[in-house]
């Protein structure tokens, strides 16, 4: 029966041969791959910069918005800690600031003063406080979980109790 018999013989020259050849196709086949993903990637890129350009302002008027200095600007010192570590004392003193003004940011961001966002965090603390006061002042009858529960003394060397009451007589 043909289930018996010995399998094929094949010479060492002739396997090698066989192997040398599989191995080349599979090289080339990977070399046309790594090749189609290169020109898929370079595609993609040329897209983006097209889609890029279209979103741009048109030439013109970046011509005259850098040829105009920003409406309204007036230079303001900038605020330094110590007279020795500032290098510049104004922003007048730095060369192409209207450069500075008008190129693009990468990416979303969004510019903020830090003035601007000192007020707005002074006001939510204000506020948090706000809420603390009337609902834990003192003329109020309450008080936060913090007095009472307390996770550290769970997690002490010295275990303890998480509750504690207030007047140690009771417990």
């Amino acid at each position: 029966s043909s289930e018996d018999e010995a399998p094929e013989e094949v010479t060492f020259g002739a396997a090698r041969e066989a192997a040398e050849a599989e191995r080349k196709l599979e090289g080339e086949a990977a070399q046309r791959h790594r090749e189609l993903l290169k020109e898929k990637r370079r595609r993609r890129q040329e897209l983006f910069i097209e889609q890029k350009r279209r979103k741009l302002l048109p030439e013109a008027v970046l011509q005259e918005l850098s040829a105009a200095p920003p409406a309204g600007y007036q230079p303001q010192p900038l605020l330094c800690s110590s007279t020795a570590q500032c290098v510049c004392c104004s922003v007048t003193t730095l060369q192409g600031f209207t450069s500075l003004y008008l190129t693009r940011p990468k990416g979303n961001y969004t510019a903020l003063r830090l003035k601007d966002q000192s007020v707005t965090a002074l006001h939510q603390q204000l506020a948090k406080d706000f809420i603390n006061t009337q609902l834990y002042g003192p003329d109020s009858n309450r008080a936060q979980a913090n007095e009472f529960f307390s996770l550290a003394n769970k997690k002490d060397p010295v275990k303890k109790a998480a509750v504690q009451f207030v007047d140690k007589s009771w417990g």
